[in-house]
């Protein structure tokens, strides 16, 4: 439907009014404070909102747009931006080329660009849309206050529990195709081309469903995404601490009998102070030994010795999160030696709260600038209420990254992939990103001699 231009700035400006407002009492939340984590996240989720609800009217059909909305007119020419406008009949794109350029614009250019994403958790990929027909169509009965409060943590029990929640709503197979549909709405929604995705099936197998038809279902859903939008879609197996080292062989060994080249590896997860790395040295030594791709979580709530455990003992060709690889030059330095990525998550780490408690702290500024490998992602997307679009925008609103630093970071995370024709996909989404560039007057136009 079309809405009347006035209606839109009327509310565009009361929800630009509540960020900026979110924005600066989040800037005066102490670093230090063990409350911290939790109020930044609260004010996080709701400037994500607004943000959300911004975009979505951004993108509405405009009714009778004003004349200022479009270029002047030169005799009885018309530009071709403003065939182009009056054909959309929406708002502006904006310019980027500006010294400084609106955010929502910037917000608006990263969404647009191609992007991918290799750290993401399945069941945080869920919305609540479809844990709610899940619940129903299984039976059990959950209010929309219960959804609220549970999502409404303030702690890391509080977000494990999310987890939890989210596993509940499975009672067979075949509910795992709609996790895939969530996955996938979110990957469109922000315009992620390839994805990696974790997938943790201790507790459903607990819970009596099998790993084998598990699998048949995700990659089913998995091929037809692919052919209907696509987005590749690619899984890895977590083997995670929580269940201990036994049950992590165990799950291997399932993964080693799988046939489909969707599920390419094993990921060790779980909380990082259950259990170090060096615990599931064997498990990796035999994924390798099969050739499957093999990465760990590692650095998050543990130090830089544990990521030393990833690397040299596990042999882990990504590591996860890796927030307390600052603290060791020769780590960083090995890293970058080997081509070791570091997949970054900076809403995630300031939550946990254990290396980085605001975002301006983060150390990604420094792992860039020291020229190490990283990817940019969401960790758990839907459980957080951010996306990939936010993720780098926080890069370049806290933490200085320009406009070209951002698409650079977008092409590292191409080569941080275990996508087998790296160089291919970066092409494809380059080619894509120079034509987006220049809708947003950020590559030199072509200059018309008569």
């Amino acid at each position: 439907m079309e809405v009347q231009f006035s209606e839109i700035l009327k509310r565009v400006s009361v929800i630009d009014r509540d960020i900026a407002e979110l924005n600066r009492l989040k800037g005066r939340l102490p670093a230090d404070r063990p409350y911290s984590p939790s109020l930044q996240l609260t004010f996080d989720k709701q400037i994500n909102t607004l943000l959300n609800e911004r975009v979505s009217l951004m993108e509405l059909p405009v009714l009778n747009p004003p004349s200022w909305l479009f270029p002047k007119e030169t005799g009885n020419f018309q530009t071709e931006e403003a065939t182009f406008l009056k054909e959309r009949k929406s708002l502006l794109a904006g310019d980027l080329s500006l010294p400084h350029p609106n955010e929502q614009d910037v917000i608006n250019f990263i969404r647009d660009i191609p992007k991918t994403e290799i750290h993401l958790h399945l069941e945080a990929c869920v919305n609540k849309e479809t844990l709610k027909f899940l619940y129903k169509k299984n039976g059990v009965e959950v209010t929309d206050k219960e959804f609220e409060d549970k999502y409404n943590f303030k702690d890391l029990n509080g977000f494990i529990q999310v987890f939890f929640f989210v596993q509940g709503a499975v009672k067979e197979a075949s509910d795992l195709g709609y996790f895939i549909d969530s996955l996938a709405d979110y990957l469109r929604s922000n315009n992620i081309v390839y994805c990696e995705a974790f997938f943790a099936p201790s507790k459903f197998i607990q819970n009596g469903l099998d790993f084998d038809e598990m699998v048949e279902v995700m990659v089913t859903r998995i091929r037809q995404i692919e052919v209907k939008d696509g987005i590749t879609i690619r899984l890895l197996v977590d083997v995670s601490r929580s269940f201990g080292p036994a049950n992590a062989m165990n799950n291997l060994n399932r993964v080693l009998g799988l046939k489909h080249k969707e599920v390419i590896g094993i990921g060790l997860g779980g909380a990082e102070l259950m259990g170090p790395a060096k615990d599931y040295a064997e498990v990796f030594k035999k994924a390798r030994e099969a050739g499957l791709r093999c990465v760990s979580h590692s650095g998050e709530d543990d130090g830089p010795w544990a990521i030393w455990d990833a690397v040299s003992l596990c042999k882990a060709e990504r590591i996860g999160h890796g927030t307390s690889a600052i603290q060791d030059p020769e780590l960083m330095k090995y890293m970058k030696e080997n081509k070791i990525p570091i997949e970054i998550c900076v809403t995630s780490n300031v939550f946990t709260g254990k290396y980085v408690r605001k975002e301006q702290n983060h150390p990604v500024r420094y792992y860039y600038d020291q020229g190490l490998m990283l990817s940019i992602n969401t960790d758990d997307p839907e459980i957080f209420n951010v996306n990939l679009t936010y993720e780098y925008f926080k890069l370049y609103r806290f933490l200085d990254f320009s406009l070209d630093e951002l698409i650079d970071l977008v092409r590292q995370g191409v080569y941080c992939t275990f996508h087998p024709q790296k160089e291919t996909l970066w092409n494809e989404m380059e080619e894509k990103i120079n034509t987006i560039k220049a809708k947003y007057n950020l590559l030199p136009q072509a200059v018309s001699v008569n």
